[in-house]
């Protein structure tokens, strides 16, 4: 029985649309989507960050997010921190020496007594905050 697409939430047809992506015979290059985890239950978004992995298989893929649950998901190597200082946007790999200590050559540095902290945690506190 056809449901109509004014029926559904909008997290459903968000995700319907990433699963119809999924199937697509030809997929496209590049894949942008913003914030795939609004509408979605907070214990779905790990299955939206699955979704996205399988995607990125065969295309590129941009995404857009404010959720701290996705972050912790994702590869640490693949994310991007973009912030404005003044009248510019700067873009720049979440493992640079701008972020929090990452690469190996900086693990050294940390505390030894502290524990590494969830980026969803650092978000929160403002680390990446301008």
């Amino acid at each position: 029985m056809p449901v109509p697409a004014r029926l559904l939430s909008e997290g459903t047809l968000r995700l319907l649309g990433l699963l119809a992506l999924g199937g697509a015979k030809d997929r496209p290059a590049l894949i942008g989507f913003e914030e795939p985890e609004n509408g979605i239950h907070p214990r779905r978004v790990r299955l939206v960050a699955e979704l996205l992995r399988s995607l990125s298989a065969e295309s590129q893929l941009i995404v857009t997010t404010h959720s701290s649950l996705l972050t912790d998901l994702v590869s640490h190597e693949n994310l991007l921190v973009c912030r404005k200082r003044s009248r510019n946007t700067e873009i720049f790999t979440f493992v640079s020496p701008e972020g929090p200590l990452w690469k190996a050559s900086n693990i050294g540095d940390a505390p030894d007594d502290e524990e590494v902290m969830p980026i969803s945690q650092q978000i929160l506190r403002g680390d990446f905050d301008a």
